[in-house]
């Protein structure tokens, strides 16, 4: 059910927001005539056209924030969607109805060429933080077609971790997705488009061809590290250097068995910027620094790595931690990317350079080992799946060998999904289900699985199993109402 997002497309990532059966229930019944223009922009599904207004936070307009409600979006498979930069300026003593009313006259008077405008404001103050989220979609008449409110009463908007624009962005594509059409299908038919390659600008990402070489050196390095040398340089701690952070790294990893760790003689602070607002473009500029540094210098050693810590000793959430391997050559391994919207990272809660430096062994061992459900794959298609299913209990007992991740072994189910090999997706899904027993995500999409598959009766057993998991989940709640009324 969760579409996974690529990290190379990502400026930050978090589960979706989902609504509840209470939520939809209670919403009130909208004028029949605004009925009928909601009912056309669902039927003109994924080729209705959208211009996104500049979306107000805190009453300043922010393109970064419209940028990522857009990717989200197209994402869920919207493929015409248009910036527009031209300013809307509502009064700030505005409802929601006089709000839309507002939106309507402005595009009167500032005519789209899309089907849709949407505008959306997140508000609260700096002192509480956001506490108020709307959003007004009209056509390109200047006739309302959707409005949308929520705020810090909503059991949807409690559900935010952290409060903060991107989650609020991924709440209102939530919300918003359903209403043109948009659903788990149209999400995994999507192809990259505009938005996404504005982002890709916006993170700094190398050209494909060096992160096609990337997982290829990837591929090599988790053969040859357990026999190889990986020297750690002094960590970027909170923009300083820290020496004794590196050395405790060092010993963790070399505790941890992953390869023999040693610490770096030289000095070495990287001055890539820590300011810029996308945080993978801070990434993937510490990466170009730290690849020339090695170039120019020989290491007695087989990998390399640097690593850059921020923490908040209050707050979590408040973080990162990234690191950088190349090989003994300069060529890019690892860049890695961790913050508040990642489990690896939620799991340790980083409030010290100590527990930046347990987050980073965590990554790295998972870089160490080969993924099962790749290994999965190339059995599938090679001697099928009941072979595959007969050797997962042995190879996922290989822990010292292959890592076992919901989210891969989810993205090969709708892989096999896609390609029509609706025995093997089954196969899949069901192995995942054994494996991770108390996520909802795993029966819901096992029940996706069924239902395209034409069994009925065992899609409904999975999607009540995942609703009695996560009560909120709205595919959940959709999926099964649209079984029960076949």
């Amino acid at each position: 059910m969760k579409k996974f997002i690529l990290i190379c497309t990502m400026i930050l990532f978090s589960a979706p927001v989902l609504v509840s059966a209470q939520e939809i229930q209670s919403k009130p019944l909208v004028p029949q005539d605004q009925q009928k223009r909601l009912d056309l922009m669902k039927s003109k599904g994924v080729e209705a056209s959208l211009t996104i207004l500049p979306v107000r936070l805190l009453g300043n307009p922010f393109d970064r924030v419209s940028e990522v409600l857009g990717l989200f979006l197209e994402e869920q498979g919207l493929k015409n969607i248009e910036l527009d930069n031209t300013l809307f300026n509502p009064s700030a003593k505005f409802d929601l109805t006089n709000l839309a009313d507002s939106v309507c006259k402005f595009v009167k008077g500032h005519p789209i060429n899309t089907d849709y405008l949407l505008y959306a404001e997140m508000n609260g103050s700096r002192e509480v933080g956001l506490n108020e989220l709307r959003a007004v979609v009209v056509n390109k008449s200047g006739e309302i077609v959707w409005t949308d409110i929520q705020t810090s009463n909503d059991e949807a908007f409690k559900k935010l971790e952290p409060n903060e624009p991107m989650e609020l962005c991924m709440l209102l594509s939530q919300r918003l997705g359903p209403q043109f059409g948009l659903n788990e299908e149209t999400a995994r038919a999507a192809k990259p488009g505009k938005l996404a390659a504005i982002m890709d600008e916006r993170s700094g990402l190398p050209p494909a061809s060096e992160r096609e070489a990337m997982h290829e050196q990837e591929k090599f390095f988790k053969g040859s590290l357990p026999k190889g040398t990986l020297m750690i340089f002094p960590v970027r701690d909170c923009g300083e250097m820290n020496s004794a952070d590196a050395a405790e790294l060092t010993k963790m990893i070399n505790k941890a068995g992953i390869c023999k760790a040693v610490a770096s003689k030289d000095s070495l602070l990287l001055k890539a910027s820590r300011e810029d607002p996308n945080e993978l473009k801070t990434l993937w500029n510490l990466a170009r620094e730290f690849r020339e540094y090695v170039k120019k210098n020989h290491f007695d050693a087989d990998y390399l790595l640097y690593a850059d810590y921020a923490f908040n000793p209050k707050n979590w959430e408040q973080g990162y931690v990234h690191f950088v391997v190349c090989n003994r050559g300069g060529d890019w391994v690892i860049a890695d990317f961790q913050n508040s919207h990642h489990p690896d990272y939620q799991s340790v809660k980083p409030l010290s350079g100590n527990d930046c430096s347990k987050l980073l062994v965590k990554r790295l061992e998972a870089y160490s080992k080969w993924s099962l459900a790749d290994e999965l794959r190339k059995i599938i298609y090679t001697s099928g799946i009941d072979t595959a299913i007969s050797k997962f209990r042995d190879l996922s007992k290989q822990t010292d060998k292959y890592i076992l991740s919901e989210d891969e072994m989810n993205m090969l189910g709708y892989e096999l999904l896609k390609e029509n090999k609706l025995q093997e997706a089954i196969g899949i899904f069901t192995l995942n289900v054994e494996a991770f027993p108390n996520s909802y995500n795993v029966y819901d999409s096992l029940g996706e699985a069924y239902a395209a598959a034409g069994n009925k009766e065992m899609a409904i057993k999975n999607y009540e199993k995942s609703l009695q998991l996560n009560p909120e989940s709205q595919s959940g709640i959709e999926a099964l109402k649209r079984l029960k009324s076949q």
